[in-house]
């Protein structure tokens, strides 16, 4: 059975209030144009989902109930990487499961809302 989260409607800047975000409880996917001799678009992909690990950890960490990562609406066809897959597929994984709760998870358009589990000491 495939994980529902909840859907967000309206604006995505209504959740900083109704959840009482703090600017280090946003992560912003938009980095600017990427200079591919850089890094590799897979290495690029790779290191979206280790920064969604390292935010979770650290503010399941901090007990703080939420993490918004802004990633903008899907600019690409159905079925191509971008961050916002990206964060998406690791909120669905088996991986998020001790991180977060999806029963309090919102997706949304332009956002992804992340509810923390915080009855797990990760000291």
């Amino acid at each position: 059975m495939a994980t529902k989260f909840k859907v967000g409607h309206g604006l995505w800047t209504q959740y900083r209030s109704q959840f009482g975000l703090s600017e280090s409880d946003e992560i912003n996917f938009h980095f600017g144009k990427r200079d591919p001799s850089a890094k590799s678009f897979a290495q690029a992909m790779a290191e979206v989902t280790a920064l969604v690990v390292a935010s979770l950890e650290e503010a399941q960490r901090r007990r703080r109930p939420y993490v918004m990562f802004i990633h903008g609406s899907s600019t690409s066809r159905r079925g191509k990487t971008t961050a916002r897959s990206q964060i998406r597929n690791f909120m669905r994984s088996k991986h998020a499961t001790p991180l977060i709760d999806r029963n309090g998870c919102i997706q949304h358009n332009t956002v992804f809302i992340a509810k923390l589990r915080l009855d797990t000491d990760r000291s």
